[in-house]
């Protein structure tokens, strides 16, 4: 089973390289920052719009993944914000501490599913994202607001609706989901337009999360870290493990369920950090963190899982 634990490392060689092209200043100080505007707005949305539109929401395993993502979720962000509240830490940082613990990087989640399960692994990979990103990104924002609104005077409905209606993964969700419960399906031209940007996003999204890497962040706030990190590669996987041995969960759906439960954060908390007025520093150093250590723990975690998974 080892042989599933070494496949996945060109993916993370990928982040490896982004990062070095960008220390190098490869091919330009903007490029990276631009490169991850594309990503975000263009190309990942049209890989989830692309995958949701087929994707099996109709079987049982819509439940399934709800059950075990969305209390994993729950509990990881219920137990951020309490050890915030117990270690006194302060609002802008109590709000990167959340995110390092509640936010999951749908970039590396999908690039490992492609590569080992092809399509199959893909149209799980859609399933998962439209459960969890929803959620997590209203979890997120209401958070964050929360911590902030009482100093800028933010209103938490107005941001949420502002954030619905910009966000274009929810929008790319939305629309693909629509179209595969309403029964019309794929859409021809649009469709394979979708599909051709789709090709290009996870090699340029992996070398953009790489190349957001700030490794002099490691160093910022050692608790913060800690705290975050415990409870996204730590907790949530084993709350997603769980779930899924109780509900006799097996084959590839259960394999996806595990890359989702021991991914990283997203590298997408640093913009809304400093959005949303949170410490964008220690929000970087978390990233990282979580990053570099998720090299071992995720090849780590999908070898033991292949073993009792796929026997």
């Amino acid at each position: 089973m080892w042989a599933i634990s070494l496949s996945v490392l060109p993916i993370f060689l990928l982040l490896v390289l982004g990062n070095l092209l960008r220390r190098n200043g490869f091919p330009s100080g903007d490029f990276w920052h631009n490169a991850d505007r594309v990503v975000y707005w263009v190309l990942f949305p049209a890989l989830l719009f692309y995958n949701t539109t087929t994707a099996p929401f109709q079987n049982d395993i819509v439940g399934t993944y709800a059950l075990a993502l969305l209390g994993g979720l729950l509990a990881t962000g219920l137990i951020s914000l309490a050890s915030v509240k117990l270690f006194g830490i302060s609002a802008p940082i109590g709000g990167a501490v959340f995110q390092g613990a509640a936010r999951h990087n749908t970039f590396i989640a999908f690039a490992v599913a492609d590569y080992l399960f092809h399509a199959e692994g893909l149209l799980l990979a859609a399933v998962a994202t439209a459960v969890l990103v929803p959620p997590t990104n209203l979890f997120c924002v209401s958070v964050l607001v929360g911590y902030q609104g009482s100093a800028s005077g933010i209103s938490l409905p107005r941001r949420l609706f502002q954030e619905i209606i910009r966000n274009p993964l929810l929008i790319a969700i939305g629309a693909g989901a629509f179209l595969n419960f309403s029964g019309i399906g794929p859409i021809p031209i649009i469709n394979d337009f979708a599909g051709i940007l789709a090709k290009a996003s996870l090699p340029i999204a992996l070398l953009c999360v790489g190349a957001g890497l700030k490794i002099k962040a490691i160093h910022t706030g050692a608790l913060y870290v800690v705290i975050s990190t415990v409870c996204k590669l730590a907790v949530f996987p084993a709350i997603v493990a769980t779930t899924a041995i109780l509900v006799g969960l097996d084959g590839i759906p259960a394999m996806i369920l595990i890359i989702y439960g021991t991914i990283p954060t997203a590298s997408s908390g640093y913009a809304l950090a400093k959005l949303l007025g949170a410490d964008a520093e220690v929000m970087a150093g978390i990233i990282t963190v979580q990053t570099l250590i998720s090299m071992v723990t995720l090849p780590l975690s999908l070898t033991l899982a292949a073993a009792y998974f796929l026997g």
